[in-house]
């Protein structure tokens, strides 16, 4: 027991020393506790926990083409040295999350709502990918979760007991919540680039953030949420700024559904 407590506290040390590098997605130098490496780890550890919570949707062409998707989006990303995973969850909800090192989930609620469009579905996908390109996935259980907490994560193997179970559990609760405004937004502009590079429309961006507005008033949030995410206005303009940087113009995509002073 003695030796296996040093053990774990030297991990745990080790897991903590900061390493500061370039991140191309934001483009600021960055410090974080967790390497890529322990990072993809972590992240296997939590798809299996994901797998135990949410099964797979049993639907093979539409997982197929969500993978499709995804791969193009993945294709001009600012992070295309990790093996992305996208799978579709049976459960009947409008949400879609990521978990650090490649692994994707969009809820059958949600798809049936973007099913009619390839672009909807690379929006939702592209933000997704965004969020993990940036790495705000891994930062925010660095927050959440603790230094300690995470090194045991990225040790677990199948099998493993259930205090480390306990931790996978945690992880996947925090990364179900809101990121930061400042994340969010982020992660909307980062995916308007992605989407533009891949050939696909911005227009499915801002039609996924008006289904999403839809669904906040169907079901009205709490002033704790309101604090986390961004008003839909708020996000749908940083996609705006972020096309109108860009060399295609705005307008080329957007049709006259929009009717000038309207309520976004």
């Amino acid at each position: 027991m003695k030796h296996a407590l040093i053990g774990m506290l030297i991990l745990v040390s080790a897991a903590c020393a900061p390493q500061t590098y370039y991140n191309v997605a934001t483009q600021r130098q960055e410090t974080y506790y967790y390497s890529e490496e322990r990072e993809v780890a972590m992240g296997k550890s939590l798809s299996r926990e994901v797998a135990r919570q949410f099964p797979a949707d049993t639907d093979l062409l539409d997982q197929q083409r969500l993978r499709a998707i995804g791969a193009a989006i993945v294709a001009v990303s600012d992070r295309k040295n990790i093996e992305y995973t996208f799978t579709l969850i049976d459960k009947d909800e409008v949400n879609a999350f990521a978990i650090p090192g490649g692994y994707v989930y969009v809820f059958r609620g949600l798809w049936d709502k973007i099913r009619d469009s390839d672009d909807k579905i690379a929006a939702v996908l592209a933000h997704e990918i965004a969020h993990i390109t940036a790495r705000h996935t891994v930062k925010r259980l660095q927050d959440a979760l603790g230094y300690g907490s995470l090194a045991i994560l990225a040790q677990i193997t199948p099998g493993a007991d259930m205090r480390s179970r306990v931790y996978a559990q945690q992880g996947i609760r925090e990364l179900l919540l809101s990121y930061s405004r400042e994340e969010e937004l982020e992660a909307d502009m980062l995916a308007a680039k992605y989407l533009q590079e891949a050939g696909f429309s911005p227009q499915g961006m801002l039609d996924v953030l008006a289904l999403l507005q839809q669904t906040q008033r169907a079901r009205p949030a709490g002033p704790a949420h309101v604090q986390t995410h961004p008003y839909i206005p708020e996000r749908q303009r940083a996609v705006r700024q972020t096309v109108n940087r860009g060399e295609i113009e705005f307008n080329d995509y957007i049709n006259s559904g929009l009717k000038p002073g309207a309520p976004l």
